[in-house]
């Protein structure tokens, strides 16, 4: 028997995910928290399990629902694409930014700065790899997107690098082909992982491939694989770092670069520029972000206060 999926309750999984809660976002679909809860339950039923492993203040996604979660970004991000297009005649400014799948733990911080600064706008996010946010800036579709890149046009600019780091049970380093948990092409951190370990002639497997960090995150927590992420995902995601000696310890970072269009003002940047740097200064993560833009020189630990 067919199955029609509805809009709102993908909808919905995508503004917990983003806003950090389901308060918030009850809040922000302007709904109420049981309501929130009931699409959860009827997405559950959908799949067959649960969504989330754990929520609360340490909400995570299982398995199953990560997965989903990126199907959801997906056809929410069409649905609005398709809406926005017929209805492009609407009054008032529209921004849309989009944020590379791998950096999407910057969307809460970065959602609330710009509707601070911009409260009589609508704030459009679209997530996806990084080459199709690259052509949908290029096309105009996006005013700016974040992506984990280099600056390669004198209109990107590089906000930071972020640190990466090993984690995982330290009784996986013993087998013989390290089992490996990463996230699927094209993304650079499936690259820079392959790239450390080719580079000291360590044997390895895939045990796991996500499409998004979170489910990266869930089966590393399981003892699926070990990971290479950003630095600090033991306090984003609850990860066990690993000994710098127990594997390759190159100093490797990942630059990460505001790709602007060409038709966005210098203010627009601005804004976009000064939230970053308030989003960035609250996330328990190792990054260095310097912006001639906004004069900001942050130096961000695990567990740090800026």
């Amino acid at each position: 028997m067919r199955r029609d999926l509805d809009i709102r309750l993908l909808r919905t999984l995508v503004t917990i995910v983003e806003t950090g809660g389901f308060r918030r976002a009850a809040d922000t679909l302007n709904m109420s928290q049981p309501a929130v809860s009931q699409h959860v339950r009827r997405l559950e039923g959908l799949i067959g399990g649960s969504v989330f492993q754990e929520t609360g203040r340490s909400m995570r996604l299982s398995i199953c629902g990560e997965e989903l979660l990126q199907y959801a970004r997906r056809m929410v991000r069409l649905n609005d694409e398709l809406v926005g297009r017929l209805a492009g005649g609407r009054p008032g400014r529209r921004i849309a930014i989009g944020v590379c799948d791998t950096l999407s733990w910057v969307l809460p911080g970065l959602l609330s700065r710009m509707s601070d600064q911009h409260p009589q706008s609508t704030l459009t996010v679209r997530t996806g790899d990084s080459d199709w946010l690259a052509e949908q800036v290029a096309a105009g579709t996006l005013d700016a997107a974040l992506l984990p890149a280099a600056p390669d046009s004198p209109r990107d600019h590089c906000v930071g690098h972020l640190a990466c780091a090993w984690f995982g049970q330290p009784a996986l380093l013993l087998e013989g082909a390290l089992p490996i948990a990463t996230v699927n092409e094209p993304y650079r951190l499936r690259r820079t992982t392959e790239e450390l370990l080719e580079a000291v002639d360590r044997p390895w497997r895939v045990t796991y491939e996500g499409a998004g960090l979170e489910g990266v995150a869930a089966a590393n927590r399981s003892g699926l694989g070990v990971s290479l992420l950003f630095a600090g995902a033991e306090a984003l995601w609850g990860l066990r770092p690993l000994l710098p000696a127990s594997l390759p310890d190159r100093d490797r970072s990942l630059p990460v670069t505001l790709r602007v269009a060409a038709h966005l003002g210098e203010a627009l940047v601005d804004s976009v520029l000064r939230a970053l740097s308030d989003a960035l200064h609250d996330l328990p993560v190792e990054f260095r972000a310097v912006s001639p833009k906004i004069g900001d020189v942050l130096e961000l630990v695990p567990g740090s206060a800026a």
